[in-house]
């Protein structure tokens, strides 16, 4: 072996080289997940921008990395060959020993090996070479430029379009599934986070209190008699009707009420419209995030929902809304009722209001939608 073929060697042993740089590079920026590579952009990790920078622009990148490795292995293939013809007498032997070799070398060495590694580290990986990949970029720029171009005009013919799909709700929801299972997100954070998307999903119809258990007081009341169904019903909040109940006049608050004897400026005659606040109405159907939105912006506390024809269907409070993501919140001191109890093998005991979907969640059970929203509605 003279001079030049170490050489070769040495050139040789550099393509391959940069054949595996280039199967990792490309592994590792399409194994990152980009919720992982967002956080590390906000938590100002050295190089994240860069990583960043390549990954918003995936066309480009996956030119310069297919671009690259093409020109090293051909490269690594035209060299093995003029070694093997060096080093054998036999020329087809000799081709046959390079193809051989090099073809088997990269695919253990410069495929397999790089991208196992690169797809269980991804995030280190993209982290080092994305400084080396922005360099090749720029020094393949041109040629890169016109792959792009000619990628761009076979999308056109194809009629793909250049919109990259956004991550929505149902792939955040996996991955935190993902993550339960994998035991990086724990379980209850878990629950809780799926609750919280459920916050949105759900409509105000099922969680409402409905109207024959809502608790009124009649607008001719006086505060001796509002005092009288406080005592029986410890709610904060009552709403107030004048002669049917679809006429809604307000709101009373105990807060109100109490505040207003406090400082003696009421007197137990005086008619409880004097402390009512407005009440406010939003659709059954309504989801129950709008719902809490509109309510906070409003300052309310309590909401009347109704149904397709006008009338009052029931109605809910903060305390509700806040339940379909924490649970239910016992009063001051008392422990909350299990919503459901086990008598035994296939046997439960829970309240008929309950709704559908919170019996769904808590047995793992498949009831399906109907013109019900609550276990009395579907027995």
């Amino acid at each position: 072996m003279d001079a030049g073929d170490l050489w070769r060697l040495a050139l040789l042993v550099v393509c391959l080289g940069l054949s595996g740089f280039f199967s990792a590079s490309e592994t590792a920026f399409i194994a990152l997940p980009r919720a992982r590579l967002l956080h590390l952009v906000r938590s100002g990790k050295a190089g994240a921008d860069r990583v960043s920078h390549i990954v918003q622009r995936p066309e480009r990148f996956l030119a310069t990395v297919l671009l690259g490795n093409n020109l090293v292995n051909t490269a690594a293939a035209a060299l093995a060959t003029v070694l093997a013809l060096s080093l054998i007498s036999n020329p087809g032997l000799s081709v046959l020993a390079a193809t051989f070799g090099v073809t088997t070398f990269l695919l253990l060495f410069c495929e397999t090996a790089p991208k196992n590694i690169a797809w269980r580290r991804s995030e280190s990986v993209a982290l080092k070479v994305s400084r080396p990949i922005r360099i090749v970029e720029f020094a393949l720029s041109p040629v890169v430029t016109l792959l792009q171009l000619f990628s761009t005009f076979i999308n056109r013919v194809l009629g793909i379009s250049d919109v990259t799909s956004q991550m929505g709700e149902e792939e955040i929801r996996t991955m935190i599934a993902a993550g339960a299972q994998t035991g990086t997100v724990e379980a209850g954070e878990a629950a809780l986070l799926e609750k919280v998307f459920r916050f949105g999903d759900r409509q105000m119809r099922e969680i409402m209190t409905p109207r024959p258990e809502i608790v009124w007081v009649e607008q001719g009341d006086n505060l001796d008699a509002f005092l009288t169904v406080y005592s029986e019903n410890t709610h904060t909040r009552f709403p107030v009707f004048e002669g049917s109940m679809e006429n809604v006049r307000g709101v009373l608050s105990v807060k109100d009420v109490l505040s207003g004897m406090a400082e003696q400026e009421s007197n137990s005659a005086l008619a409880v419209t004097a402390y009512l606040r407005p009440a406010l109405f939003v659709p059954e159907t309504k989801s129950v995030s709008e719902t809490f939105n509109v309510m906070r912006e409003g300052g309310h506390s309590m909401v009347l929902t109704v149904d397709e024809f006008g009338g009052i269907a029931g109605l809910a409070t903060l305390k509700q809304m806040m339940a379909v993501i924490v649970g239910q919140m016992g009063e001051e001191g008392v422990a909350p009722e299990e919503s459901v109890t086990a008598l035994g093998r296939d046997a439960f005991r829970m309240d008929a209001s309950m709704a559908i979907s919170d019996i769904n969640e808590e047995l793992e059970l498949e009831i399906p939608d109907g013109d019900y929203q609550t276990l009395a509605g579907f027995i």
